[in-house]
């Protein structure tokens, strides 16, 4: 069920009919090649959850663009707030989520630069004495089965990390009035290698991304098409469902909250 739809009169049963799992979907709003639209893993991140309910019952937030885009600041449509401000807001929804009765928030993140920031954003929560569980999962992970099946069907080796096969085939399923393949520029999705000395050694700075990538398009999507993004749906939103059922079954979270709370009280 759709937070924004639902009548506050319904709200408290629905809150105990997902078994207090509320579904945050967040993504972000930046440049995805010239062929995709800015909103691309807030499209998709929205559309499995929203599919995802319908198999699991639970609330799903509205989509949530507020993630950590710092190297996409040079392309225009790029919304990217500071970290102090990503922090504390996704902090005050979740306060806000918990106070509505909600006592599991699930992240369910479609974009690649979130995996540094909601991990982070996760672990200053033993220190803030909160009393709900928040728990983080990556949207576009398939199985090695998964990406088996993918590649068979398609012909396709790479799944491409930006706006490349995966991504595009995805947009093509959900939203074909907003893919302009006429506007793909192929020859800007390949790896510049700059800083490829540092990257080598494992060496991690905040240009790795814009080095390699500073058109923000990696992966060629030549293959893609509505029908490989149906395939790959259906596969990330039973991912999903999985996970939110383990969501839901999960019994030590809150245990180990109150137990760590009252020795550090």
């Amino acid at each position: 069920m759709l937070w924004e739809e639902l009548t506050s009169g319904e709200f408290e049963n629905w809150v105990n009919k997902s078994g207090g799992v509320c579904v945050l979907p967040i993504g972000v709003l930046e440049k995805h090649g010239d062929h995709l639209p800015l909103g691309t893993d807030m499209y998709i991140a929205a559309e499995i959850s929203k599919k995802a309910a319908e198999h699991t019952s639970v609330v799903v937030f509205p989509y949530y663009f507020f993630g950590q885009i710092a190297e996409a600041r040079h392309v225009k449509g790029t919304l990217a707030a500071s970290h102090r401000l990503i922090m504390d807001a996704l902090l005050e929804i979740c306060d806000e989520i918990h106070r509505n009765g909600f006592t599991k928030i699930l992240v369910l993140n479609g974009h690649g630069g979130n995996l540094q920031f909601l991990p982070f954003f996760a672990q200053q929560l033993p220190g803030l004495n909160r009393s709900y569980a928040v728990y983080t999962y990556f949207l576009p992970n398939l199985t090695e089965e998964q990406c088996r099946a993918v590649k068979t069907r398609s012909g396709e080796d790479c799944m491409g990390d930006h706006a490349g096969f995966l991504e595009t085939s995805l947009i093509m399923h959900l939203r074909p009035d907003l893919v302009h393949m006429d506007n793909c520029k192929i020859p800007e999705s390949s790896n510049m290698g700059r800083l490829k000395t540092m990257e080598d050694l494992g060496i991690f700075t905040g240009f790795n991304w814009y080095a390699q990538y500073p058109y923000h398009f990696a992966g060629d999507p030549s293959r893609a098409s509505a029908e490989h993004g149906e395939f790959i749906f259906d596969f990330l939103v039973a991912n999903t469902v999985n996970v939110i059922n383990a969501v839901k079954t999960d019994n030590v979270s809150g245990t180990l909250i109150t137990e760590f709370n009252g020795m550090t009280n």
